[in-house]
């Protein structure tokens, strides 16, 4: 047998007795059988009997089991002597409300392994709970745990009252019990067999027996409290509720429950003595009576000051309200008011009526000077005010009838010669065929004044931001030379001018136009200018179609145009055209070469370097980071705006290509610090500025030359580095400058500019 820890007893198994007299009886002086229960004897602190047997000379019996090491030696454990007697009980003691299972004490109540009985677990998310398995879940507010889900059995058909009691398809769940359904209007609900309207019904606001407090309504299902008027608020005293100016209301001056004392009044809910100003003692009827003369219409500003009818009083001052003007010593509203029409004084005529403070001609009347006339036969105003037939002419629905000469025709009851139709502006090619502004009689069609170069409108460049002008080609015809772009060369077009003070990027586009346009430019002299490579508008006249920009930062078409070159001083023409006609807007960018000690003619395009360049002396820009004391260089890129990519700039080593000398050389004393900044000539501000780049992964160290083996790197991170840019639409300009005098200071910058 194995022997039990120290503190401890092996159980012995209970026998019947008539067994264990058997066993006495066949086997006298043989060994008792230990067998091992599994159960913990109870401890009752006195030791144990000496049991050792009496040597019969025959050997225990073998039970095949290890005695376990407990490192104390074990107990004598010989088989007693039989006596007869039957060993002690061990069963363990257990409390009234649990159970011995697997040989310890459990609550069969609670215990998810044993739940009502022994080994009875429960299954996975369940618990035990009043010795039965069920879900994990615990109901609140008055819910009830029915099928696994908590309901609410006041209202549940299928657990009305208690779990399981289901309600018949005619029925419904009101209050715990099954009630027959009342049919009801529509918006109208089944309280309690009454068909109510829970949008409305104080006793049931929102849902059957929610009922507001006393005093208050119910408004779209919502306990409403009553409102006060305009100017009041609602407070209780007593228990009693009542709507109160806190302004000068002495029992709630300022706020509810705020009391003002016995010799002191409320005047702009603050406690004041009495009369105070602005308050005044006044005769009223014989008495002297204390008023606010800042709202008493009787006594305005001061006493006896009476106001005249439909007037206020306000801070003191007689006046008229928000929608009627103080005219002779009445308040009118001259919206409507036929003797004050829009103003004081202004009568409407004896026809006529105030509409909207305008005198106004009854249905089918037009006011012509103070009459109202009927223009469809009138023949001093026939058709519209003004137009006078011409005897014998009369007027027959708004028109002037007469006989005219040969060549002659009767245009507004007047004789015209038809000859008159290809330049007369108001009747240009036929009767009545006004042209309108900016656009004249040409051979008898309404043609745009600038259909032609020699009469382009000028517009005038500001280097400072961006000129707009808008136009219409409509009727105009195509002039000009020819160049190969799209539809440059197509429909019609019509002409500007502009002048340069001196040599300079120019950009125009026509973002926001409402059909597909087309650009060129000429000089003076109306010859097409050289297309630039370098400008990326290689064509004759820097002509183009299509901008391809997209839509956003001004453009809605990628069909608008734009096109841009470095010009020298002078004159210039700008054809705009297109392969439709219609309204367009033309935008006119210019940016002097001046902006910059070394301004760069070249536009940087794509992604690349500028390769390799040194600053030189002396300043013109500078940005909000420094750059005043060096000289900078520029250089200018094209944007969509918010159609375009994302700008960098970088003199940061670790961009491709990119590098500055901090030093001229290992024995220089002088350091440099680049800057960079970028421009935006269509509002003339700065987009950002930059002097120490920074950021995961970047290195901004400088070079410093060394002959023979090689530059060395400097250990601060000093370069200059713009990512992620976002600049308006049209002409950018990229300074790369410094924060001291930085001549000779060689760099290479890398550019993306999409």
């Amino acid at each position: 047998m194995t022997p039990m820890l120290e503190g401890t007893k092996m159980n012995r198994l209970r026998l019947p007795a008539a067994l264990a007299l058997a066993l006495a009886a066949c086997g006298e002086g043989m060994p008792a059988i230990d067998v091992d229960s599994g159960m913990t004897p109870v401890d009752t602190g006195t030791p144990p009997e000496d049991t050792t047997p009496t040597d019969t000379g025959t050997p225990p019996m073998d039970t095949g089991i290890a005695p376990m090491d407990t490192g104390t030696p074990p107990e004598d454990t010989t088989p007693p002597e039989d006596t007869n007697t039957p060993p002690v009980d061990t069963t363990p003691m257990c409390a009234p409300t649990e159970a011995v299972c697997g040989g310890g004490c459990v609550d069969t109540q609670t215990s998810t392994l044993h739940c009502g009985r022994c080994d009875n677990a429960c299954m996975t998310g369940e618990v035990c709970r009043a010795g039965t398995c069920g879900p994990s879940m615990m109901c609140s507010g008055g819910m009830m745990l029915c099928g696994g889900g908590c309901v609410d059995t006041n209202s549940d058909g299928a657990h009305c009252g208690m779990c399981g009691r289901a309600c018949a398809m005619t029925e419904r769940c009101t209050m715990g019990t099954c009630r027959a359904v009342t049919m009801c209007a529509m918006g109208q609900a089944d309280c309690g067999g009454t068909c109510v309207d829970t949008q409305a019904s104080a006793a049931n606001c929102g849902s059957c027996g929610n009922m507001c407090a006393a005093g208050e309504s119910c408004a779209m299902g919502i306990c409403q409290p009553p409102m006060c008027p305009s100017g009041q608020t609602r407070c209780t005293s007593m228990g009693v509720s009542s709507c109160v100016n806190t302004m000068t209301d002495s029992a709630n001056c300022g706020a509810c429950g705020t009391a003002c004392a016995m010799d002191q009044v409320c005047m702009g809910g603050t406690c004041r003595a009495s009369c105070a100003a602005p308050r005044a003692t006044c005769t009223v009827g014989g008495m002297s009576v204390c008023l606010d003369v800042q709202t008493d219409r009787a006594n305005c500003g001061r006493c006896g000051n009476a106001c005249a009818a439909g007037q206020t009083c306000v801070a003191g001052r007689c006046q008229c309200g928000a929608s009627t003007t103080m005219c002779g010593s009445a308040c009118v509203n001259t919206m409507t008011d036929s003797a004050n029409c829009g103003r004081c004084g202004n009568a409407c005529g004896a026809e006529q009526t105030c509409s909207g403070g305008m005198c106004r001609c009854g249905t089918g009347l037009t006011l012509c000077g103070t009459a109202c006339v009927d223009t469809s036969r009138d023949v001093a105003n026939c058709g519209r005010c003004g137009t006078r037939c011409t005897a014998p002419a009369t007027c027959n629905t708004g028109m002037c009838n007469s006989v005219c000469g040969t060549g002659t025709t009767s245009c507004g009851g007047v004789c015209v010669a038809t000859s008159t139709f290809l330049t007369d502006n108001a009747n240009c090619g036929r009767c009545g065929n006004r042209c309108g502004a900016g656009t004249t009689c040409v051979i008898g069609t309404c043609r745009p004044t600038n259909n032609n170069r020699l009469g382009a409108i000028a517009i005038v460049p500001n280097p400072g931001r961006e000129v707009t002008v808008t136009g219409n080609t409509t009727g105009s015809t195509y002039d000009g030379p020819t160049v190969p772009c799209g539809c440059t060369s197509g429909v019609g077009n019509v002409w500007y001018r502009f002048t340069t003070p001196s040599e300079g990027v120019v950009y125009l586009d026509t973002a926001g136009s409402s059909y597909d346009t087309s650009l060129f430019l000429t000089n003076a002299t109306g010859v097409a200018v050289p297309g630039q490579a370098a400008s990326g508008f290689p064509d004759l006249g820097l002509c183009n179609d299509d901008g391809s920009c997209g839509t956003g930062g001004g453009f809605t078409s990628v069909l608008q145009s734009r096109t841009a070159g470095v010009l020298a001083a002078g004159t210039y023409y700008v054809a705009v055209g297109g392969c439709d006609v219609g309204a367009f807007t033309l935008h006119l960018q210019f940016v002097a070469r001046s902006v910059a000690r070394d301004f760069q003619n070249a536009r940087m395009a794509g992604t690349g370097n500028t390769g390799q360049r040194t600053l030189g002396r002396g300043s013109v820009t500078a940005g909000t980071c420094g750059g005043a004391s060096s000289a900078e260089v520029a250089q200018w890129f094209l944007s969509c705006g918010a159609t375009s990519g994302r700008q960098l700039f970088s003199t940061c080593r670790s961009d491709p290509g990119a590098m500055f000398t901090r030093r001229t050389s290992i024995f220089s004393s002088t350091t440099f610090d680049p800057v960079l900044y970028v421009r935006s000539a269509q509002n003339g501000m700065q987009v950002d500025c930059n002097d120490d780049g920074s950021g995961t992964g970047v290195d901004c160290r400088g070079e410093i030359p060394r002959p023979i083996i090689g530059p060395a790197l400097d250990t601060r991170q000093l370069g200059s580095r713009l990512s992620g840019l976002n600049t308006p639409r049209g002409v950018g300009i990229a300074f790369v400058d410094a924060l001291s005098d930085a001549e000779n200071m060689r760099y290479n910058m890398r550019f993306e500019a999409p």
